[in-house]
C-alpha cells in the first residue's frame, strides 16, 4: 500500500487523498464516514480529501440522498492525468520557447553539463539546412549519426579536429593533424556553426564540469568561423610548404601563446 500511496503522490495527490481513492478502490462505495472509520481518519480530513478527489475527477459520487462516493476506473483516471500532463507540458514548452528565444536574440544563452552541451549540439546540427563547420575533439559517436543525416539533407559538413577522429563511412570533409585523442585530452572543446547563423561554443571548465554559450549574434558567428577556416587553411599551408609555420621569428609573446605552447601540436 505505502508503494502504491509513493506512487501517487508522485501525481500530486496527497498522502490522504491517494489513502482514501486506495481505500474506495479496495472496499467498494462507500459514505465519507466510513472512509473515516476504515482509515482511522478525522472526518474533516477525509472530506477535504474526496472534495479534492471528486474536482480531480478521481473519484465520482453516486446519486441519491445520501453522500456515496466511487472510485474511477484506474485505467481511465491515469489515461486523463497522463493527457493533461503532456497538454500542460506542450503549452508549457510554447511557452518557455517564447521566452528564450526572447532572452536569445538580446545576447547570448550559457549551457552547463555535457549532456545539456551534446543535447544543444544535436538540436542545432538537426535543424541545419546549408552548412556546417565544426572544431572538437568530442566523441564521434554523440554526433554522428546527426551528421549523417544532415549530410543525407544536402548539408555540407566541414570539421576540423587536432585529434584523429573517425569519421568512416560519413562523406564529410574533415582535416586533422591526426594526433591521437589520448595525447590531446579528449571531450575538451568544441566548436559549432549552423548555417553561418548560430554557434556554439564549449569547454570543460575549472571544475571539470562542461560550460557552453550559444549565441545567434552574428560577430561571435563570424569569429568563431574565421578560427576554424584559418586552422585549416594553416594546416593546408604547413602540408604545401613541409614546414613548421610557427617560430620565434613570428610569434607575439603573449599570454595566449604561452598558455597554448604555440607550436606545431598546439591546443
Amino acid at each position: 500500500m505505502d508503494n502504491l500511496i509513493n506512487k501517487l503522490e508522485k501525481l500530486n495527490f496527497t498522502k490522504t487523498e491517494s489513502k482514501v481513492y486506495l481505500s474506495l478502490l479496495k472496499h467498494g462505495d462507500m459514505s465519507g464516514y466510513q472512509i473515516g472509520k476504515v482509515l482511522g481518519l478525522s472526518r474533516s480530513s477525509v472530506y477535504s480529501a474526496l472534495d479534492t478527489l471528486y474536482a480531480k475527477g478521481a473519484i465520482t459520487l453516486l446519486p441519491g440522498d445520501a453522500k456515496i462516493y466511487s472510485p474511477r476506473n484506474p485505467n481511465d483516471l491515469i489515461e486523463n492525468i497522463k493527457d493533461d500532463f503532456n497538454n500542460s507540458a506542450n503549452q508549457l514548452m510554447d511557452d518557455l520557447k517564447n521566452i528564450q528565444l526572447k532572452e536569445i536574440n538580446e545576447g547570448y544563452m550559457n549551457i552547463k553539463g555535457k549532456k545539456n552541451i551534446v543535447s544543444k549540439m544535436s538540436e542545432m546540427i538537426k535543424k541545419s539546412t546549408k552548412e556546417i563547420y565544426m572544431n572538437t575533439d568530442f566523441d564521434v559517436e554523440l554526433f554522428k549519426n546527426d551528421l549523417a543525416e544532415a549530410i543525407n539533407r544536402g548539408v555540407r559538413v566541414v570539421i576540423f579536429s587536432f585529434s584523429a577522429l573517425n569519421f568512416e563511412r560519413i562523406p564529410l570533409e574533415f582535416y586533422s593533424h591526426g594526433i591521437r585523442v589520448c595525447e590531446c585530452g579528449a571531450n575538451t572543446r568544441l566548436m559549432l556553426v549552423i548555417d553561418y547563423e548560430e554557434v556554439l561554443i564549449a569547454s570543460k571548465g575549472i571544475d571539470e564540469d562542461y560550460i557552453g554559450t550559444f549565441s545567434f549574434n552574428k560577430l561571435l558567428v563570424q569569429i568563431t568561423s574565421e578560427h576554424i577556416h584559418h586552422d585549416i587553411y594553416l594546416m593546408k599551408l604547413k602540408e604545401k610548404y613541409g614546414e613548421d609555420l610557427f617560430d620565434e621569428s613570428i610569434v607575439l609573446n603573449t599570454l595566449m601563446e604561452k598558455e597554448n605552447s604555440f607550436d606545431d601540436t598546439h591546443q
